[in-house]
């Protein structure tokens, strides 16, 4: 008798590869880059449930891929990406087993952002007006002409990485080399690779865009059939002492002022239409000023980093399993806004390179607010700061029930307080 049929899930990292192995046997088949499976602490899934292959190379996938279906006589029912790097090959995985998945130029549009921008500017989705600069000159020259700050970033990536805030011309000018310097010095990662907005080319092409102020959001929304399902909201908490737009952490349930949930619903729909993408989950930055929606990024993808802990301690939602049954066309429930319970998630970086001696989480466990410590860092690990790496700073998260009436960076601030890192030059 066969197995189930699984939904494939395109490199992705140990942590989730084990979140959903434990929570899910025999759902899912991991097509997994050799090297994140060396990195990764957590146990490995069955040799059954695992592909290993060079995810830079399309025909390699496919064949590796074919080879382990007829040994083990499996199935594909849906596939899966949880990680940027990865959505354009899991596209073309989908194409070449007849399933859905955004269209290959649908994420290509998404990850390239000046791609993105133009698609919304095309359909009246407001964004901040941007170009691409060739040169360091084309990125004064659009810095003089907006006459207030602007943002230069690559075209593809995602976060903060190589982001830079500038306030004059001659700063927009020493960001655009900068990147390009940060570009060269990428030159093997798949984030920034040329399938998605030409990065690594000798000479790549910067975004320049207006800065635009308010209050960062992410969201999470299904789409499908031209209408959108918000499943959650969150508001960012931007750290202050680290790259623009780093998040330092995010509140959950945090529906943002302003325009009614249905007239929302309807703004996310266009925005994903506009870009191509049919039928996806979905994540969403976007910016609130005075009720005022201004789109950032979108991907055909949940929400990472400490999110999907995050909605989980708050509604008991699953999102990886979610994104597993949509793939395989399975039903999808998502909990009412009443049951969401205030949570806050707080991303746990180093202020200090070296090499990590020691941990202690003694106290932090201790505070009664505390509902996980998720730490992924161990002692001997080494520390690099941004702009070098943007990585390797990052610890992991806590996630906390937040006391009321007390600002949620406040007690950001304090349980940060409790956790012992003992990092030496």
């Amino acid at each position: 008798m066969s197995p189930e049929p699984r939904a494939l899930v395109v490199g992705t990292t140990g942590d989730y590869i084990h979140w959903i192995d434990r929570q899910y046997p025999g759902r899912a088949l991991f097509l997994t880059d050799p090297q994140a499976r060396a990195r990764a602490t957590e146990p490995a899934p069955e040799s059954i449930g695992e592909v290993l292959s060079d995810l830079t190379d399309e025909a390699t996938v496919w064949a590796a891929l074919g080879k382990h279906l007829d040994q083990h006589r499996l199935e594909i029912s849906g596939v899966v990406c949880f990680d940027d790097e990865a959505m354009h090959l899991a596209a073309l995985l989908a194409r070449r087993l007849h399933l859905p998945y955004p269209s290959p130029q649908a994420v290509l549009t998404c990850r390239n952002k000046h791609l993105c921008k133009e698609a919304w500017r095309a359909c009246g989705v407001p964004t901040a007006r941007a170009i691409l600069a060739a040169t360091d000159s084309q990125a004064a020259d659009f810095a003089a002409s907006v006459n207030a700050p602007v943002v230069l970033k690559p075209a593809t990536g995602s976060g903060s990485e190589l982001a830079f805030q500038c306030r004059t011309p001659a700063q927009a000018a020493q960001a655009f080399r900068d990147i390009r310097e940060g570009l060269a010095a990428r030159s093997d990662s798949r984030m920034y690779s040329g399938d998605a907005a030409g990065c690594l080319e000798k000479n790549p092409a910067i975004l320049a865009e207006e800065f635009v102020t308010g209050q960062e959001y992410s969201c999470d929304f299904i789409v499908e059939n031209s209408r959108a399902h918000v499943i959650r909201f969150a508001r960012k908490i931007l750290a202050h002492d680290a790259p623009l737009g780093t998040a330092r952490g995010y509140t959950i349930p945090s529906p943002p002022p302003g325009p009614e949930p249905q007239s929302i619903a309807s703004f996310l729909a266009r925005a994903a239409n506009a870009v191509g993408i049919e039928r996806s989950i979905c994540m969403l930055d976007f910016f609130v000023d005075d009720g005022r929606l201004a789109l950032l990024e979108i991907a055909p993808r949940p929400g990472g980093d400490c999110l999907p802990w995050l909605i989980r301690y708050s509604s008991g939602l699953d999102m990886l399993g979610l994104a597993l049954d949509f793939a395989q066309r399975r039903p999808v429930a998502i909990p009412p806004a009443d049951k969401w319970q205030p949570m806050v998630g707080l991303r746990i970086r180093a202020e200090r390179e070296g090499t990590l001696r020691r941990v202690d989480t003694s106290l932090l466990a201790a505070d009664p607010r505390v509902r996980q410590i998720h730490l992924t860092r161990a002692p001997g690990h080494k520390v690099v700061l941004p702009p070098a790496d943007y990585d390797s700073w990052i610890f992991g998260h806590v996630v906390f029930a937040p006391d009321a009436g007390v600002s949620a960076e406040s007690q950001c601030d304090e349980l940060r307080g409790k956790l012992r890192l003992e990092i030496e030059p």
